[in-house]
């Protein structure tokens, strides 16, 4: 897990994975650039170049996952396959934070819960927008097994929403009789 990484773990932190994929996504790219598209991506996180260099440098000189090249950093093919490889460590890192958000939500203040779910909720909706767009709904010359794994996961996603929309509507009605209460004080 790349929150924890193991001792022979290629890629040792987030901030390694966050910059290899951001050569990847945006081919070559100089730090100042790599620093302000991760600046960019992130609202709560403002990476300094006193973080971002020294990691640069371990990536190129010491792990050769990175080139430099006229001021210019670019993933190598080694950094590439590294990536990949690294793709169910960072998933894995990504489940186990979400697991710990939702552990300690119990002992959120309310309004804390709120906020951070807002901002989690505005940080994702494009995201989940394009995951929306790119559900494989039943297409002609689909095998069996392909059409059973896509029936499986709508259905999957259908109950997940059901099951948010449920709290939601929950929450919904709360705010609405708090908000009753607050008018009869009033007057």
């Amino acid at each position: 897990m790349l929150l924890f990484p193991e001792k022979d773990s290629r890629i040792s932190s987030l901030v390694e994975y966050l910059i290899l994929l951001t050569l990847k996504k945006e081919g070559k790219l100089r730090g100042v650039d790599i620093i302000k598209k991760l600046s960019e991506q992130f609202k709560n996180w403002k990476p300094q170049s006193g973080t971002i260099y020294p990691v640069l440098n371990r990536l190129s000189e010491k792990k050769g996952f990175i080139s430099l090249d006229e001021k210019y950093y670019k993933i190598t093919q080694t950094g590439e396959k590294i990536l990949e490889h690294h793709l169910n460590s960072f998933i894995n890192t990504i489940i186990f934070i979400d697991n710990v958000f939702n552990y300690g939500r119990s002992l959120m203040s309310e309004l804390n819960i709120l906020q951070t779910e807002q901002t989690w909720l505005q940080n994702h909706i494009p995201f989940l927008n394009s995951l929306l767009d790119t559900l494989p709904m039943i297409r002609p010359n689909l095998s069996d097994d392909q059409s059973s794994e896509i029936f499986v996961n709508l259905r999957n996603i259908r109950d997940l929403l059901k099951d948010s929309l449920q709290a939601i509507e929950k929450q919904i009605a709360l705010i609405k009789e708090e908000e009753k209460i607050v008018r009869v004080k009033i007057k």
